[in-house]
């Protein structure tokens, strides 16, 4: 994303705007979510026409909570230029004094300040608790309403994201952090992916997925033997969700070789050296997992 990497405004002014007539925009999540435009090639705050959110660091008490930029923005880069994903423009920027903070393009403004609708998955199911849904009925969700003719492509790239979200430990990708956008004259399809970060290197005892994988309680018998998501529960979500089983089998085997280039995006992010070790281990385990 070509922005300046050092913001025009300082994290104390930042502050000060928190309770005055520039509020939080409203996106569900625990960090703060700041509203940016650019104006005359500079990054603003803004009350209304946004272009750019901005997550800066905040008081928490979650391990590596000074990483949770870093964090997210390397996560991000690895979904697209590891495996492909389309993800939401985004970018790690600092303020001056050096702190990080993570900044991403809305995907749903146009050039000419156009809005493109959006809905995520609470609002396309109606449901108020973002985890009390499983992954298995979003396709039926995708299905109703990309179409039968355009399901199989988007129900492709939703499948290799869900179990990229398994392998990075991203514990957090519930019903709302997934979208569906309304391109203009075009069909309906998935919104590029967002909010994609490994939540267990903050949360160490975080679940293995935010949602359940298959619906009505259903878990298969390499689960219940080995007691967490293996290649076979992947490859029969797969199908379930109605994938070709090659096309299921070809990505899951393609994980393993995607790991050593994971590891050298880790190597060169701007986490901290102990995250990047914690990171490079859960995904290895996770790796391991998807091999059995």
């Amino acid at each position: 994303m070509n922005v300046d990497k050092i913001l025009p405004f300082s994290l104390p002014e930042l502050r000060e705007q928190r309770h005055s007539a520039v509020k939080k925009i409203s996106i569900s999540g625990v960090q703060p979510k700041y509203s940016l435009k650019m104006v005359n090639g500079k990054l603003q705050l803004t009350e209304k026409n946004g272009e750019y959110i901005l997550k800066p660091l905040y008081n928490n008490d979650f391990d590596f909570s000074t990483d949770m930029p870093a964090n997210e923005y390397i996560t991000m880069q690895i979904a697209k230029q590891v495996f492909n994903l389309e993800v939401a423009e985004n970018a790690l920027v600092f303020f001056s004094d050096k702190t990080p903070a993570y900044l991403t393009k809305r995907f749903d403004v146009l050039p000419n300040n156009e809005r493109i609708e959006i809905e995520d998955f609470a609002q396309l199911t109606g449901l108020l608790d973002k985890y009390e849904f499983s992954y298995q009925k979003m396709f039926q969700i995708l299905k109703n309403i990309v179409g039968e003719q355009n399901y199989l492509e988007n129900a492709e790239k939703l499948f290799k994201a869900v179990v990229f979200n398994y392998l990075v430990s991203n514990g957090d990708a519930h019903i709302k952090n997934f979208s569906i956008q309304y391109p203009l004259a075009e069909p309906p399809k998935l919104a590029p992916f967002y909010d994609l970060l490994n939540t267990r290197l903050h949360l160490p005892n975080d679940s293995f997925m935010a949602l359940d994988l298959f619906e009505d309680g259903y878990s298969t018998d390499a689960f219940e033997k080995l007691g967490f998501f293996s290649y076979r529960d992947f490859f029969e979500f797969g199908e379930k969700i109605g994938l070709e089983a090659g096309i299921i089998d070809e990505f899951l085997r393609g994980v393993q070789g995607k790991i050593e280039d994971i590891n050298k995006f880790l190597e060169n992010s701007d986490l901290s050296r102990e995250a990047v070790t914690k990171y490079k281990g859960y995904v290895r385990e996770r790796g391991e997992m998807l091999r059995r």
